[in-house]
């Protein structure tokens, strides 16, 4: 009676967890699209009003003048230079804001999406504390204190039309359509793909070699009768 070599072990299933794919973004949609050419709108209005701004130079030298008469020129030319450095600085800063937003908001970022929504409450508050502020010295007859460019009719209607670019832009950002656009990329598994955590399907767990399996005889009975009798 010959001894017959064992069989191939039986393939015990593998541990799920090892392939998962990253369904594609969708497409952009409409909405968001909108909200990026209103953000860049908002980030051309701030430009113009950096501009307004250069053109008030006059008005702010006769509000430092009024209060402080005993100022020499010298002194008036340095506050005037340095208020006009502040709002380039202040305007420039808000320009790229907006250009951030926009970009990040079209590549479907959530997190820009929600901090556009707190820059656009700021500006918000800006723009009807200035439009109060220059409706209070209209009525009182009385000329601005400040240096705002929102203190001019045009500084009203550029900041009125840099608050409606923004609203326009957050009503579209929170839309329903955008908002499957904003959802974060869900990682599944692929069905009938199994492996170890963190292998690829299919790969030898610890890299242990493959032995070549030998073709085995079909089993037979050893009390029945020798093959060579």
């Amino acid at each position: 009676m010959s001894y017959q070599q064992p069989g191939p072990y039986p393939a015990f299933p593998q541990y799920p967890g090892g392939a998962a794919v990253v369904p594609p973004k969708p497409p952009l949609p409409q909405t968001v699209l909108r909200a990026y050419y209103c953000i860049l709108a908002g980030a051309v209005l701030s430009v113009v009003s950096i501009v307004t701004a250069l053109t008030e130079i006059n008005t702010i030298r006769g509000v430092l003048e009024t209060g402080d008469p005993t100022a020499d020129q010298s002194t008036i030319n340095s506050l005037v230079t340095a208020a006009i450095a502040v709002a380039c600085v202040f305007g420039l800063i808000e320009v790229g804001l907006w250009i951030w937003m926009a970009f990040a908001t079209k590549a479907g970022k959530n997190w820009a999406r929600i901090l556009s929504t707190v820059f656009f409450g700021l500006e918000a508050a800006s723009t009807v504390i200035g439009a109060l502020t220059y409706v209070a010295s209209s009525s009182n007859g009385s000329s601005s204190t400040t240096f705002a460019s929102s203190d001019t009719v045009l500084g009203q209607v550029v900041g009125w039309l840099t608050f409606l670019a923004g609203l326009g832009a957050i009503i579209l950002l929170w839309n329903k359509e955008s908002s499957a656009y904003f959802k974060p990329a869900a990682f599944y598994p692929v069905p009938g793909a199994y492996g170890y955590p963190g292998m690829p399907p299919g790969a030898a767990p610890y890299n242990y070699p493959v032995m070549p399996q030998q073709p085995q005889d079909a089993p037979r009975d050893p009390w029945g009768t020798p093959p060579n009798s």
